[in-house]
C-alpha cells in the first residue's frame, strides 16, 4: 500500500511542477499540456475500470442535489440507459434558488431552474422528479423525507449519487442525506458516485463509459441549463481528459461504484478540502490532487 500512496503523491508533486510550467503557457496550450499529461499517464498507470454496460431492465435514479448536476456528472450515461431500455428517473433536490446568475432574486431564479431542468430531463428521455426543496433551508427530516419517496418509487438498482469528495456544501448535504435514507430504507442497489466540478479521479474511478458519439446530445442537454452554462463547461473538460486517460476517443464519463453499505459508511467521514474545476484549465490538476489522501483512504476501503 505504501508503493501506492507514495506513486501518487509523487504524480501530486509533478502536477504542482507542471502548474509551475504552464504559467507562460496560453489557455488553450494549457488544455493541450493537460491533454498530454493524461495520455502520458495511462503509459505509466495501465488504468483497467470496467466498462459501463446495461442488462435493458435496470431501474436507474440519478440524486441531483441541484438542478443541472445530473447534466454535469452524467448526461451521455443516462442516455445511454435510455437506449438500453433502462427507466430512468432523474430526482433534483434543491431548486438551485442561491444561483447568483442572471441577477434573479431567489424566487425567480427557482422558476427558471425548474424550466431548465424539465426541458433537459426531457432531452435525456428520463422522469424528472421535482423534490424542489428551498436550497439551503431545509430541514434534515424534509431531505429524508423526499429521497425516501424517490426510493420508495422507484425501487432502483442503480443510484447515481453525489458524494462528500466535494467542495459544496450542498452536495455534501445531499450526499450524507441519501446515504441515511439509503441506511434506513432496506434497498441495496449499487451506488454510482459521479463528479459534479471535483473529480473522482482515477483512484476512484471503477466504472468508465466513452460517451463520445454522444457530444452533440451533451451539448444539448447544457444548453438548455442557460443559466448554468459557465459551470458546466469545465465538465467537458473532465470528460476529454477522461478520454485520454481510458483511451476513448474525445468523452468518457467515470464513475465509482460501490456496494450501498459502504456508500453510507464513507459519506459520514469528516470534512476534507477539494477543489474544484474552474471557468479555465490553469489550476485542473490541483482539482485532482487536492484532497488525494481522502481519496486514497476511500480507495483502501473499497
Amino acid at each position: 500500500m505504501w508503493s501506492e500512496t507514495s506513486s501518487w503523491f509523487r504524480h501530486a508533486s509533478a502536477a504542482r511542477t507542471l502548474l509551475r510550467a504552464a504559467n507562460g503557457v496560453g489557455s488553450h496550450g494549457v488544455e493541450a499540456l493537460w491533454f498530454a499529461s493524461s495520455a502520458a499517464a495511462r503509459r505509466v498507470f495501465h488504468p483497467q475500470p470496467r466498462h459501463w454496460s446495461s442488462t435493458g431492465h435496470e431501474r436507474v435514479l440519478v440524486i441531483a442535489p441541484h438542478p443541472d448536476d445530473e447534466a454535469a456528472g452524467c448526461a451521455g450515461t443516462l442516455v445511454r440507459h435510455r437506449d438500453a431500455g433502462d427507466s430512468v428517473r432523474v430526482a433534483v433536490v434543491t431548486d438551485g434558488s442561491r444561483s447568483g446568475a442572471l441577477g434573479f432574486d431567489r424566487t425567480t431564479m427557482a422558476e427558471q431552474r425548474e424550466r431548465e431542468a424539465t426541458a433537459a430531463v426531457a432531452k435525456l428521455g428520463a422522469q424528472l422528479h421535482w423534490m424542489g426543496l428551498r436550497e439551503g433551508d431545509w430541514s434534515d427530516d424534509d431531505g429524508r423525507n423526499a429521497i425516501g419517496r424517490a426510493l420508495a418509487d422507484v425501487d432502483p438498482t442503480v443510484v447515481y449519487a453525489p458524494s462528500n469528495i466535494d467542495f459544496h456544501p450542498e452536495h455534501r448535504r445531499v450526499a450524507r442525506t441519501l446515504a441515511a435514507t439509503l441506511s434506513l430504507s432496506g434497498l441495496k442497489p449499487e451506488v454510482r458516485i459521479y463528479a459534479i466540478q471535483v473529480p473522482i479521479t482515477p483512484l476512484l474511478t471503477n466504472v468508465i463509459h466513452d460517451v463520445s458519439d454522444l457530444e452533440a446530445t451533451i451539448r444539448f442537454v447544457f444548453g438548455c441549463y442557460a443559466s448554468q452554462q459557465i459551470s458546466l463547461e469545465s465538465t467537458f473538460r473532465a470528460r476529454r481528459y477522461a478520454a485520454c486517460f481510458y483511451g476513448a476517443n474525445k468523452l468518457a464519463e467515470g464513475f465509482c461504484a460501490l456496494p450501498t453499505d459502504l456508500y453510507v459508511d464513507l459519506q459520514n467521514r469528516p470534512f476534507t478540502r477539494f477543489k474544484g474545476m474552474g471557468i479555465r484549465a490553469w489550476s485542473d490538476p490541483l482539482a485532482l490532487t487536492v484532497g488525494i489522501s481522502e481519496r486514497l483512504y476511500w480507495r483502501r476501503q473499497r
